[in-house]
């Protein structure tokens, strides 16, 4: 059995640790962590565990740390769980910068201990559906791949509304959609952006619009918000053979060369394959087949990258060049 701290017991540790308690007996959640008090004692009560305030009181418990912090509080976080030998799961973002990035990723290297970053959409259909269609070769060459994700909430008065603590809506809520369009396209050439803030008083990005292009070829475009006054999110891949398409009624559409268009109603039918494994499923996995997970932290180095680059894009109205 595979002993978890859960550190950072906001909305997501609480999300996380619900789904781990329920995967007894592969893993025990045995303690939580967080500098609110209120939090700990919440979320200890609801799991039946201790609760803590300082997670060096955690680490001689477990075996891996689930790390739920903002990301501008994560480097120390990680830092003194991997020099304690403690496998990582961290929540998206890697981090607010590259600096940061790159300590957490050598310092986890160092310590030879995993370190997964929640990149949540590579588990979940339809979305593993459009990646193996391209690894299969039926769309033929990358051509475009696109994804619009609006999900309309007021962050004016929330952590994510300031700047400096969430990195804005790209790199909080955008940087799954930017991570989707890396797993499909890979290493990122080129990059031009723009970003607004649309509500009085807002102190963070909240829409934002990302072209890039790939170094193997191909382009793709991110668009997200929370602005938006209704919710959106479709997504699709284009190549050379063919196209698919997730549109906003879970309708999955794909047409292939000289083949008439294929309708699937529901991305979770049976058509698609059964169910993948949760992202906590994977990361167990991963530990007792001794295995590198699907989403690595220098992965998610790259995506932050690309991200940085963006904002940068935004800030001098020009293209930047990655590679």
């Amino acid at each position: 059995m595979i002993k978890i701290g859960i550190i950072g017991c906001g909305g997501m540790g609480t999300h996380h640790a619900r789904t781990l308690a329920g995967m007894r007996p592969r893993v025990e959640v045995v303690g939580v962590c967080d500098t609110l008090k209120d939090k700990a004692d919440t979320l200890g009560g609801l799991l039946g565990v201790p609760a803590y305030q300082d997670y060096h009181d955690l680490l001689p418990q477990i075996d891996a740390a689930w790390i739920c912090t903002p990301p501008a509080y994560r480097l120390d976080v990680v830092t003194a769980c991997a020099e304690a030998g403690k496998e990582i799961f961290a929540e998206k973002p890697l981090a607010l910068n590259l600096a940061e990035a790159d300590q957490m990723v050598a310092v986890a290297a160092k310590a030879g201990v995993r370190f997964m970053i929640g990149y949540v959409l590579r588990y979940m259909q339809p979305y593993r559906y459009l990646r193996d269609l391209l690894d299969d070769g039926q769309l033929g060459r990358l051509v475009n791949c696109w994804t619009r994700r609006y999900m309309p909430a007021d962050m004016t008065t929330r952590w994510y509304g300031d700047q400096s603590q969430s990195g804005g809506v790209l790199l909080d809520f955008g940087c799954h959609d930017v991570d989707m369009m890396y797993w499909l396209g890979g290493k990122v050439k080129s990059v031009f952006a723009h970003f607004d803030r649309v509500r009085e008083g807002m102190r963070a990005d909240e829409h934002a619009q990302v072209l890039m292009t790939f170094q193997a070829g191909g382009m793709a475009s991110v668009d997200v918000s929370w602005s938006s006054f209704v919710r959106e999110n479709t997504l699709g891949v284009t190549g050379t053979q063919g196209s698919v398409v997730l549109d906003l009624n879970n309708v999955v559409r794909k047409k292939l060369a000289d083949w008439d268009c294929e309708r699937l109603p529901n991305p979770h039918s049976e058509k698609l394959g059964p169910p993948q494994e949760s992202i906590q499923e994977h990361f167990v996995r991963c530990l007792e087949q001794d295995l590198q997970p699907l989403t690595t932290a220098e992965q998610a180095r790259d995506v932050l990258a690309i991200i940085l680059a963006a904002q940068e894009s935004g800030r001098t109205g020009k293209s930047v060049d990655l590679a």
